[in-house]
């Protein structure tokens, strides 16, 4: 009975279904930025769980800046088309801020896109790439750090 269960757990992990759904990752510094996305195929119209993670993996604290209110972007693209931004209607204050992450600290973002797109539209079945972006830099790094994309499908 053990090795079937062993058997199915392999396979579904296989197949997607294991959870945390599909993620990508990148470390910049002291930086791990993670962007996962609830699964890899959702139905026309079906809310897609968004969630990025930004991780101090030194041993010592580490100073971020920010260049303005903005610390996130998500950006939805088709065939290298933007689709959707999350911040295309939104503005931020134009201000430097420094921060203090603590070792071992997770930075967490989660949002829902609605399968719409720029002007509100839905979008039609296909596959979509799906990227976010952390607008925070270390002193000797870059002033932002992407992770992604990951690919989701919609269905018919």
């Amino acid at each position: 009975m053990g090795g079937v269960i062993a058997v199915l757990v392999i396979v579904v992990a296989l197949l997607g279904g294991a959870p945390g759904g599909i993620s990508a990752e990148r470390t910049a510094g002291d930086l791990k930025v993670n962007l996962s996305v609830g699964k890899d195929a959702y139905a026309p119209g079906e809310p897609v769980a968004i969630r990025l993670r930004v991780t101090n993996v030194a041993s010592a604290p580490i100073a971020i800046t920010t260049y303005s209110g903005q610390q996130y972007d998500l950006i939805v693209r088709q065939r290298g088309a933007l689709i959707w931004q999350w911040s295309h209607d939104k503005a931020f204050a134009q201000v430097v801020r420094e921060t203090s992450m603590p070792p071992g600290e997770t930075l967490t973002f989660n949002w829902t896109w609605d399968q719409r797109d720029l002007q509100g539209r839905p979008v039609e079945p296909g596959a979509y790439d799906i990227s976010a972006v952390f607008m925070g830099a270390q002193r000797s790094g870059p002033r932002s750090v992407e992770a992604g994309p990951v690919r989701i499908t919609i269905g018919r």
